[in-house]
């Protein structure tokens, strides 16, 4: 069977079935759509722009092809890696070296620029693939060296391929550039020219390749909005706010800066935020010989709403005029509208839809496609470009018939009733109104000082003191929070500083340490007091800083719930060290509430209270997938309804008090039949 009639054959799959998926009411979940256009029968390729992928969840689940006739239309999506795909390496051949020229020239007493000649001989090309790309190879470890590439016609006449491009290997920024590719089938003859200051010559050797690689729908990228940038000691920090459904692969920086080389770490944040870094890669700028230019950050999907990068900037000085980019492979949808319709509709965003299960999904992803042979065919007669027609996507609109009724509607409701006199402390909330229904709400670290460990005793009640359900994101955010020292002491050549923590107890983790000295390095220990006044070691080690480097001193170790901590140096005959600040890094979780808009009412402070169960903790996915919005929040403050004596009503409660009122009556008892026994026998 040939790939044509594999093509027509799934052409046909793809109609009969559209034919068949009903979806009379699927329009009312989405708030956009554009109308799509294709150019003929059998498979057609939709690009999918930024306007189109930004309100859309990151797995496109809220995305679906009508026809006119208001059915469904099944597709399948190619989201190719960003560096393109190879389906095929199928040949590698080694070019004639026709002649080799050496030269070298002072351009003053100390720097010497080496030039190197070749002409290439070039084999024709194969018939199964585009062109030759040209690998040069060179063993030393590093270089940066201009290139000039010149294909030589039969009546020796040049033509230039490409003018002082970049040739380099640099190991510590993790950048190479060392292909080129020939882009006429017909050249027979090339002339390669290197030049490089200072190095010596390369003594490369050359290599032509074949591969054959599906193109990327790759654009230039996103802008990203930058919503915070700040100073920090030797870096700069910038916060930048991530639409939903463009999740980069990629991240592009832009500057004005002229020449650097800086460290980019990118985190995660927000809802459902990945704990670890997403990406962390240097990135540089040299005005060498030949510019070299290496602006992008590989990336892991983020999964919260935003990014956090972190530019190390050293001794230099903060980089110029900001700008970043997300850069992400543009998503393709493969389909095929029933016989005879050329229009279809495509309704997208809100977060509303589960993803869809067309069979068409089998074949969905680049990742596992074969290299060679029979399969990598069959592969190319799905996913290459050239073997469908281009559908064109119209103007992005509202959908008039879209149902803003919000998405959480079927949560918000009031569960169980609770004695809201059980909770020594409330803060009140007040619920905005939100297009989805979800309320975000940022626990303090107040809070988490009167609420249990592990927050079984947090609940959310109405007027009605009716709970109300709610999720909650344990590593949705950090706070650094300063630490005061209350007193420092010598015993024996080492120093004891002591740190009260706010609002004791309270879970903290990592400290950073700022001293005004230049230079330091001695034993530590760090001890906790824990909230049964027992002592914990939670580090040790080396308390140091290196000459010149100004930045605080960090101490890591587990969470832990502490109500004071104590910093021990050994000072040895030094003089003790000055600490100019100290703060803690507390881990702050968020609550997501599905509720009305209103005033309601956060409870906490029950140490014997059991943990809620709600149900929706079993579509937590589904909940966090959508929008939400900020609440306004009062202060925390005494419960006015607490009482100590309610609590002690409780069932539980009052065996205890029955079982001890048994227990004291029995010993009044057998004390009175004692004395009596004893009188007796006197």
């Amino acid at each position: 069977m040939t790939n044509l009639q594999r093509l027509l054959i799934l052409s046909m799959v793809i109609a009969v079935q559209a034919a068949d998926l009903p979806a009379e009411n699927l329009a009312t979940l989405f708030p956009n759509r554009a109308s799509i256009s294709i150019d003929g029968p059998g498979l057609s390729r939709l690009e999918l722009p930024a306007g189109v992928i930004g309100p859309c969840r990151s797995d496109l689940a809220d995305l679906r092809i009508l026809s006119l006739s208001g059915r469904e239309v099944p597709y399948l999506v190619d989201s190719p890696d960003a560096v393109g795909t190879v389906v095929e390496l199928r040949h590698r051949a080694t070019p004639e070296v026709m002649s080799a020229k050496r030269s070298r020239k002072a351009l003053d007493s100390r720097v010497t620029r080496y030039r190197e000649d070749y002409v290439l001989g070039v084999p024709p090309v194969p018939e199964d693939v585009a062109a030759w790309d040209l690998v040069v190879s060179v063993a030393r470890p590093d270089f940066v060296s201009r290139v000039t590439i010149t294909s030589i016609d039969g009546q020796g006449r040049g033509t230039t391929l490409l003018q002082d491009g970049s040739f380099f290997r640099l190991p510590d920024a993790g950048a190479e550039k060392n292909r080129f590719t020939i882009p006429d089938r017909e050249i027979r003859r090339l002339e390669l020219t290197l030049e490089g200051l200072d190095q010596g010559y390369l003594d490369p050797r050359f290599t032509l390749e074949a591969r054959r690689i599906l193109p990327v729908s790759e654009k230039n990228g996103a802008a990203l909005e930058i919503t915070e940038v700040r100073q920090l000691p030797r870096a700069t920090e910038l916060v930048v706010k991530r639409p939903r459904g463009l999740v980069p692969r990629r991240l592009r920086l832009m500057t004005t800066t002229g020449t650097f080389h800086r460290k980019i770490t990118v985190w995660d944040e927000g809802p459902g935020a990945d704990p670890e870094a997403l990406g962390s890669s240097a990135v540089l700028r040299i005005d060498a010989i030949a510019p070299i230019e290496s602006l992008e950050i590989p990336l892991r999907p983020a999964r919260g709403d935003r990014l956090r990068v972190v530019i190390n900037n050293e001794d230099s000085p903060p980089l110029e005029t900001l700008a970043l980019a997300a850069l992400v492979p543009q998503p393709v949808l493969i389909f095929s509208l029933p016989e005879g319709e050329t229009h279809a509709t495509l309704v997208f965003g809100g977060g509303r839809a589960h993803r869809p299960r067309y069979d068409l999904f089998a074949l969905e992803g680049r990742g596992d496609l074969p290299a060679a042979g029979n399969s990598a065919d069959r592969a190319l007669a799905l996913l290459d470009p050239a073997r469908a027609s281009t559908a064109t996507l119209g103007p992005v609109e509202s959908n008039p018939l879209y149902d803003a009724t919000p998405a959480l509607s079927f949560a918000m409701h009031p569960g169980a009733p609770i004695d809201p006199r059980l909770y020594s402390h409330r803060r009140r909330i007040k619920v905005q109104p939100s297009p989805e229904g979800l309320a975000r709400i940022e626990i303090d670290t107040r809070d988490l000082a009167v609420m249990r460990p592990d927050m079984a005793d947090l609940r959310i009640i109405d007027s009605e003191t009716r709970q109300w359900a709610y999720l909650r994101q344990d590593r949705s955010r950090t706070v650094d929070i300063e630490l005061r020292q209350t007193g420092h002491r010598v015993e024996d050549r080492w120093s004891h500083y002591s740190l009260e923590v706010p609002d004791p107890p309270m879970t903290v983790g990592r400290l950073r340490i700022q001293t005004e000295a230049p230079f330091f390095d001695r034993d530590f220990r760090l001890q906790a007091t824990l909230e049964d006044g027992k002592k914990r070691d939670l580090a040790q080690g080396r308390f140091f800083r290196r000459l010149g480097d100004p930045r605080p001193v960090r101490v890591d170790f587990s969470q832990t719930r502490v109500v004071g901590l104590e910093l021990i140096l050994n000072d040895g005959d030094d003089a003790p060290l000055a600490l100019h600040s100290v703060s803690a890094r507390i881990p702050a979780p968020n609550l997501y509430l599905a509720a009305e808009p209103g005033t309601y009412e956060v409870l906490m402070g029950f140490p014997e209270a059991q943990p809620p169960h709600y149900e929706l903790e079993k579509i937590r996915s589904t909940i966090l997938a959508v929008p939400a919005a900020a609440v306004t929040s009062g202060s925390l403050e005494d419960n006015p309804l607490f009482s100590a004596a309610r609590r002690l009503s409780g069932a539980a409660d009052m065996q205890k008090i029955l079982l001890w009122a048994v227990l004291g009556f029995a010993v009044i008892v057998l004390v009175l039949m004692t004395l009596r026994t004893a009188r007796q026998e006197q």
